[in-house]
């Protein structure tokens, strides 16, 4: 009879939810729709575009995080390193707060390369290819530096 009961009980509990099998005890990092666009000028190259840092911590986390923004790199489709310190600007200052088990945390970037045009060389190098962003984060509930890279996308170059 307490075997039944017990069993009634682990189902419905199942069924409903109650066990959070989510094992991300650390932030996991995504970078998503990232979106860039290379203008050639006459004495180099503009980039502008976008991406969102999708950021996730589950139930079973010890506390709520918090995550520094550290570097961020553009890498062609070579595995070669175009753009060494990405000109980003977060939607959030750094750094922010991740809750576990609640919402992901999203913060939008926006890429400009502003007024400093950069090396024309970077047309031949982009334009065609693949490439991705790559990051590098701290969090403050691991001991070491957490990497995230997109999904390799395309630069629209004008």
């Amino acid at each position: 009879m307490k075997r039944a009961a017990f069993l009634a009980v682990a189902a419905a509990c199942l069924l409903a939810g109650c066990i959070d099998t989510d094992p991300a005890v650390f932030v996991e990092p995504a970078i998503d729709s990232p979106e860039l666009v290379l203008t050639q000028e006459a004495l180099g190259v503009a980039l502008a575009g976008s991406f969102q840092l999708t950021l996730h911590l589950g139930a079973r986390a010890s506390g709520e995080s918090q995550v520094s923004y550290g570097s961020f790199t553009l890498v062609d489709d070579a595995g070669d390193v175009v753009i060494d310190n990405l000109p980003v600007t977060a939607s959030a200052p750094s750094p922010v707060t991740v809750e576990p088990g609640g919402a992901d945390t999203a913060v939008l970037f926006d890429i400009d390369s502003g007024p400093d045009l950069l090396p024309l060389e970077l047309a031949a190098q982009l334009c065609g290819g693949l490439v991705t962003i790559s990051a590098v984060l701290e969090d403050s509930l691991a001991t070491t530096s957490t990497s995230v890279e997109s999904e390799p996308f395309a630069v629209a170059c004008e």
